[in-house]
C-alpha cells in the first residue's frame, strides 16, 4: 500500500472474520497486522448503514433498523393530526419503508424471525 502512496487509516477501519460459531471458536486471533499498523478485530462491522455480525444473522442491523422504523413512525403519529393523509403516506413511504428497502438484499436467507421484526415495522406503518 504504501508503494501506491496508501495509508491505513485504523481509526476508520473495521475487520471481523465471518464464518459458523464452530468454525469461530477455532480462530485464534485478536489483532491484524496491516502495513506495520494494527487493527482490532469485532463481533460486528458497519458497511454502507448495514451492520455485519460474524455469522451472518444480521440480527444486530435489523434490531436497530426496526427501533430507528418504530421510532420514526411515532414522530409521525404525534403530527399525524396536522397532515393531510396523502401527505402522511408519502412521508412513511419516504422515511420507513426506504430504510427498509435499503440494502435489503443482504437479508436474504435471514431466520425467520428476523424477518418477523420487519414485517412488524411494515404492518404498523
Amino acid at each position: 500500500m504504501s508503494s501506491i502512496r496508501l495509508k491505513l487509516n485504523t481509526k476508520n477501519t473495521q475487520f471481523t472474520c465471518l464464518g459458523t460459531r464452530y468454525q469461530l471458536a477455532k480462530i485464534d486471533i485478536s489483532v491484524l497486522i496491516a502495513n506495520g499498523s494494527a487493527v482490532d478485530l469485532l463481533d460486528a462491522v458497519t458497511c454502507l448503514g448495514i451492520t455485519i455480525d460474524q455469522e451472518l444473522t444480521f440480527g444486530d442491523h435489523i434490531s436497530r433498523l426496526t427501533g430507528s422504523c418504530f421510532h420514526s413512525l411515532q414522530q409521525l403519529c404525534s403530527i399525524r393530526r396536522l397532515l393531510t393523509t396523502d401527505t402522511i403516506i408519502t412521508l412513511v413511504n419516504a422515511v420507513v419503508v426506504s430504510r427498509i428497502d435499503h440494502c435489503n438484499t443482504v437479508l436474504a436467507g435471514v431466520q425467520k424471525i428476523h424477518l418477523r421484526w420487519l414485517q412488524g415495522v411494515l404492518n404498523c406503518a
